[in-house]
């Protein structure tokens, strides 16, 4: 799964998880129910990077940067071993 189908997945959980509708958590951030919705449908077209901020804030959660690695070698063999 892709970065932003993940991020839209869990949007959706952790909201679901608190019991909160949309408009609910749309109000909690300051934002309209379509763009709660556009987030959870991964419709990111004209949705900033405050705006998914705002949301995770409201949900306990944040974005994080962290180093990609490369494989080492015994990942490309898993891999390769379990993709043959």
């Amino acid at each position: 799964m892709d970065f932003f189908t993940q991020l839209s997945s869990d949007v959706r959980k952790f909201r679901k998880d608190n019991g909160w509708s949309q408009q609910q958590l749309a109000d909690m951030a300051g934002l309209d129910r379509t763009t709660i919705s556009a987030l959870e449908r991964n419709k990111f077209n004209d949705i900033g990077i405050r705006k998914i901020q705002r949301v995770l804030q409201v949900l306990s959660h944040s974005l994080a940067i962290e180093p990609v690695r490369l494989p080492n070698l015994d990942y490309m063999q898993r891999f390769n071993r379990e993709n043959d």
